[in-house]
């Protein structure tokens, strides 16, 4: 599982234009690293409580915080600037383009902690903060296969080298479905019921077919081809067809595999010459996107038969 790390730079090259932030003061501190998805509202610090201080986050000064700062004495800030400043502070971001006091920008700049300034609302810009720190530290992990999104449904094909996976995902992506990512698909676990996929940047929209080489899908088919990022809706494992093996007849048995906790349902599915494939994980993913709504067509099958069952014991009863 990678673990990833967040420098300041890198966040206002990714969020400064959308969050609209700017660099006040503590430029030699944009290497500082941030570690966590977690921010705090420093008030209690600027209060002179620090015994419970996270100064590891990205610590958020708002109307409220900025107010208190200001009614302080040039004197006495400085004493609460130079305390809270001695830990390591990844960075400081003002809300609302509230004003800065010149003094606070200098101890930014002695100290090297970054002192950002964004003309958000606190509120909105947290929400926005929020979003990209918990995607951006989401748990990651690779698996070779191949992401599809198959009417809405994102499939994960897997199986061994050469089973056949990329073929059938060029032929889905001929029908009208869209690519995400082929060989290299890169998970993350955003929710604790939500894993997404993407392809990596270098590899992103190329798919590998043996015999041809390295295709770029969005050329040859149009940017409605493809598609940047899918959550993980079901897993199609691809297999070449084991004589004497039990393969599901009537899908009442459910399968699952399992990424970051979280089980994902999966059909396995044998590959022998002269099966379509491409139409088979169509009807997996058309099949799941039933059983997702509640809709179990072999559970409502086998009800009738039941029902019928108990109805002809009935009737043999009555004679």
């Amino acid at each position: 599982m990678a673990i990833r790390e967040l420098t300041v730079r890198q966040l206002l090259e990714q969020c400064g234009r959308d969050m609209d932030i700017e660099l006040i003061a503590g430029k030699d501190g944009l290497n500082n690293i941030i570690h966590s998805a977690e921010i705090t509202r420093p008030g209690l610090a600027f209060a002179g409580f620090l015994d419970v201080f996270s100064h590891d986050r990205i610590q958020i000064v708002g109307n409220t915080e900025m107010s208190y700062i200001r009614s302080l004495s040039p004197e006495e800030r400085a004493r609460r600037f130079e305390r809270i400043l001695s830990f390591e502070i990844p960075c400081i971001i003002v809300t609302n383009a509230n004003p800065i006091p010149e003094d606070v920008i200098q101890q930014a700049d002695r100290h090297k902690v970054p002192l950002l300034r964004s003309t958000l609302m606190t509120t909105r810009f947290v929400s926005q903060l929020n979003a990209f720190l918990e995607r951006y530290f989401a748990p990651e992990t690779q698996v070779h296969g191949v992401l599809v999104d198959i009417y809405g449904m994102g499939t994960l094909l897997t199986g061994k080298s050469g089973v056949g996976k990329s073929e059938c995902a060029l032929e889905l992506v001929e029908r009208g479905h869209r690519l995400v990512a082929d060989d290299i698909v890169i998970l993350r676990r955003l929710s604790k019921y939500d894993i997404v996929g993407r392809s990596g940047e270098l590899t992103r929209y190329h798919m590998e077919i043996r015999g041809i080489g390295i295709l770029n899908i969005e050329t040859l088919f149009g940017v409605a081809s493809v598609v940047e990022e899918k959550r993980v809706d079901l897993v199609v494992h691809l297999e070449k067809w084991i004589e004497g093996k039990e393969y599901e007849r009537v899908g009442l048995e459910s399968r699952y595999v399992t990424y970051f906790d979280v089980q994902i349902p999966e059909y396995e599915i044998p590959v022998q010459p002269g099966r379509n494939l491409s139409i088979i994980v169509e009807m997996a993913a058309l099949t799941q996107r039933l059983k997702n709504a509640g809709v179990n067509p072999a559970a409502l099958l086998d009800e009738k038969f039941q029902k019928l069952a108990l109805k002809a014991e009935s009737e043999r009863k009555e004679l």
